[in-house]
Parts: C-alpha cells; sequence; structure tokens
C-alpha cells in the first residue's frame, strides 16, 4: 500500500538548525538593547559594528575612529597648499573570542521528533545572546573602562547618596554641559532656527525613568515639545528628550531581577542576623548575582520598610557570603529589623542606580563569525543538544591617553516605590 511522501526524523535533525540559526540572529539583534545603536565605521553611531570573518579566536579586528579637526586655517592671500591639516583616522583595536552556550533535551521530551524543542530553543538562546551581548556592553561601559563619573544631587561619592539624589532634569542638564566640555562627538545635530544644536543621549534604568516621570520639569517640557511625527523622539524608541539629550530606559529581560545599571534582587527564604550567607535563587545554574561586584555592601528592606546594610566579601550564582550583617553604610546603621523573609528587596549599595551618557562612537564591536548551530548526540539519539558558537568582541573605545572622551556615568539613588 502506498504511504505518504513524509519528511522522516533524521531529516529535520539537519534541515531546522540551517534555517534556525540566522533566526536566532535576528531574534538576539531585535532583543538587545545596544543594537540599535550600531553603525560602520564613520557612521558616527555610538557602537561602531565592523565584522570580519578571517579573524579566529585572540585575533585583533582594527576600527577606524574619527578625529576631530583642530587647524586654525589660513586666512587673506595666505597659501592653503601644503598647509592642509590631514584627516585623522585613529585606529582602535579589539580582541575577538569563542562565546558558546547551548540547550539539551531527550527523545522523550517532544512528541515530533526535534521540532518543537529546536523552536524552543531558539527563543532560549537568541534571548541568551541577546541578554550576553547587552551585560557584556554594560560591563565593558562601566567596569572595564572606568570612566569619569558624576554623582546626582549634591553627593560627591556613590556613599554619599541619599533619597535627594535621585536622577531628573538637573542631572540631564549636568550630563549636557559634561558631554560637551568633554568635546564628546553628538550622535545628531538638530537645527533650532540658524542655530545647530548637538543631541546626545543617556541611558537609564526603570526606576530612573520612574524618578523622572515625578519630575514636573520634565513632564512639562515633553508636553510642549512632543508634535507627532517621525522626528519626535517617542517614534524612534525613547523616552523622550530634554535640553537635547535623548532619554532611552534598559529593562530587565527574561525574568531577571535587576540589569547592570541598577543591580536587584529578593531574598530566597527567611534570615536571621546570625546568618553568614544570604540566599537569593534556588537554582544554582541561573546567576541571580550576575551585576552586583564581587564585594561590598547590599541593602535589605522589608515590608515595613525596615532597611539593614549588609557587608559581603564573596558570591556565588544564587548567594552573598561572607556577609556582615547589622553593618552601617556612610554612617546609616540598620534600621532595627532582624529577620527577613522571601521576596524582600536586594539591591547594591544604597539603591544605587547608573546612568550612561554617551555620544557617538563610545564603544566597537566585531564579529569574527556569526552565531552558527552546534548539536550534540548520545545514547543512541536519545538525548540531544542544540545551541550556537560564535567568534566575538566589544571594548569601549579609549584616545591615546586611555579617556572615554565619548561617553561617561552617573550614579544616582534609586530606590523602589514604596521602599526606603
Amino acid at each position: 500500500m502506498p504511504t505518504l511522501n513524509v519528511t522522516n526524523k533524521s531529516a529535520l535533525d539537519y534541515a531546522i538548525p540551517e534555517k534556525w540559526e540566522v533566526k536566532v540572529r535576528k531574534d538576539a539583534a531585535r532583543k538587545a538593547f545596544w543594537s540599535k545603536f550600531e553603525g560602520a565605521e564613520g557612521a558616527g553611531m555610538p557602537i561602531i559594528k565592523r565584522n570580519d570573518f578571517t579573524k579566529s579566536p585572540g585575533d585583533t579586528v582594527h576600527i577606524q575612529v574619527l578625529s576631530q579637526l583642530g587647524g586654525d586655517g589660513v586666512t587673506g592671500e595666505s597659501t592653503l597648499a601644503g598647509n592642509e591639516e590631514k584627516l585623522v583616522l585613529g585606529q582602535f583595536d579589539l580582541t575577538v573570542d569563542w562565546l558558546r552556550h547551548a540547550v539539551a533535551f531527550t527523545e522523550k521530551a517532544t512528541k515530533e521528533a526535534n521540532f518543537n524543542a529546536i523552536m524552543a530553543a531558539n527563543g532560549m538562546l537568541s534571548t541568551w545572546l541577546a541578554r550576553r551581548n547587552d551585560s557584556d556592553m554594560f560591563a565593558q561601559l562601566i567596569t572595564t573602562a572606568s570612566p569619569d563619573t558624576l554623582y546626582s544631587g549634591d553627593a560627591t561619592t556613590e556613599e554619599t547618596l541619599g533619597t535627594n539624589d535621585t536622577f531628573g532634569t538637573t542631572e540631564i542638564d549636568r550630563i549636557k554641559v559634561a558631554l560637551m566640555r568633554k568635546g564628546a562627538l553628538p550622535i545628531r545635530i538638530i537645527k533650532k532656527g540658524k542655530q545647530e544644536l548637538p543631541v546626545y543621549g543617556v541611558v537609564i534604568s526603570e526606576m530612573d525613568e520612574y524618578n523622572l516621570r515625578a519630575d514636573s520639569v520634565w513632564n512639562e517640557s515633553n508636553r510642549v515639545a512632543m508634535l507627532r511625527g517621525e522626528e519626535n523622539p517617542l517614534f524612534s524608541g525613547a523616552l523622550g528628550m530634554y535640553n537635547g539629550v535623548l532619554i532611552y530606559t534598559h529593562y530587565g529581560m527574561a525574568g531577571y531581577q535587576g540589569t547592570p545599571i541598577r543591580p536587584e534582587a529578593s531574598i530566597y527564604g527567611s534570615h536571621s542576623n546570625s546568618v553568614g550567607t544570604i540566599t537569593v535563587g534556588a537554582n544554582t545554574a541561573k546567576n541571580y548575582t550576575k551585576f552586583f561586584t564581587s564585594t561590598g555592601t547590599i541593602a535589605i528592606v522589608n515590608a515595613s520598610k525596615e532597611k539593614e546594610f549588609v557587608s559581603y566579601t564573596g558570591k556565588t550564582n544564587n548567594t552573598f557570603t561572607g556577609c556582615g550583617r547589622g553593618a552601617s553604610y556612610n554612617g546609616d546603621a540598620a534600621d532595627g529589623a532582624s529577620t527577613y523573609v522571601a521576596g524582600n528587596l536586594i539591591t547594591q549599595s544604597n539603591h544605587v542606580s547608573m546612568q550612561v551618557a554617551f555620544g557617538a562612537e563610545i564603544a566597537a564591536k566585531s564579529y569574527g563569525m556569526y552565531p552558527t548551530p552546534i548539536k550534540q548526540s548520545e545514547d543512541y539519539d536519545f538525548e540531544k543538544g542544540v545551541g550556537v558558537k560564535m567568534v566575538y568582541g566589544q571594548k569601549a573605545i579609549e584616545d591615546a591617553a586611555g579617556d572615554k572622551p565619548n561617553y561617561l556615568l552617573v550614579k544616582s539613588y534609586a530606590g523602589n516605590p514604596n521602599n526606603s
């Protein structure tokens, strides 16, 4: 008896991943925060992207960056020939390396060969890739590069940040002045009458957005300025614009608490003052503490708004270790709470958040190999794994003196609503 001309399981094993790799890469680019700021060399975008598929892991990619003209020119009948200023293209180097990740499943886990599992893996791996791209970029900009840093309000250090030092329009004004004084390349020039005005950008956390929306100056400025049309920053992915600075909000992804610019976690289970380890999650494979510093101080707030500062000397994926409970922070001691329960908020230091203020050419990114599918099969094809591998690198751009000319950091107080 004739049968249908079906596609068998072995064909699915090989056909699906070939189309699947492109979807993983495109989905990751769509989900990633920094991807919308990428452009080729000379495009004037914040992230310079140059792919060089001749490069292997450990190789260096050379990227050209722009330098402003600094000569005086000539006046009157002075000879220009021979006195021209050379177009200076600075070279910036970054190293690319392997990055791999995968998921595994058994034949029993899916009823339709491995089709459903592969489609599920696509979503998980593309989200992981987007989150990894973003966290790597933030790590380069915030930690590795050590840029110039401003503090909100009247604070002069991270330790002196308090409830009156939230992010608002005053900080945006300071950001613009600071970037202009650094000579930062703007991401756009707009005309107001006959005057040309530089436009910069700043990335804020969701809690900074919450505080900014409570700023009456911000609200009135955007109410008046927001005419409909493609030039409206709200239609280009920005929260709004104030004094020539576009505001972008970076939110957490895939159920993770916090972001690189505002670390956050929650208590898992109950703890007492005598406990030297604080647990923040049950799944040891998930990095709940990723965005916190390797050592430092955390603030824990319970449902009664009682706050305790805790010092720690180490961390794992799901714990803070070497904890000194009942500590003080900048002279501010615990409120007296002795027990915390599951769900209580944990933040870095005293609810500290960071804002990344930027112009053009703040970082470089390069792929030596686009995300490519990888497969693994064990136990007579009963256990299967699919994943991606790539060769890529990202790095904050520095000048010859090691300075970061086109961006800076701001640190602010950013407690959760209803938390002190």
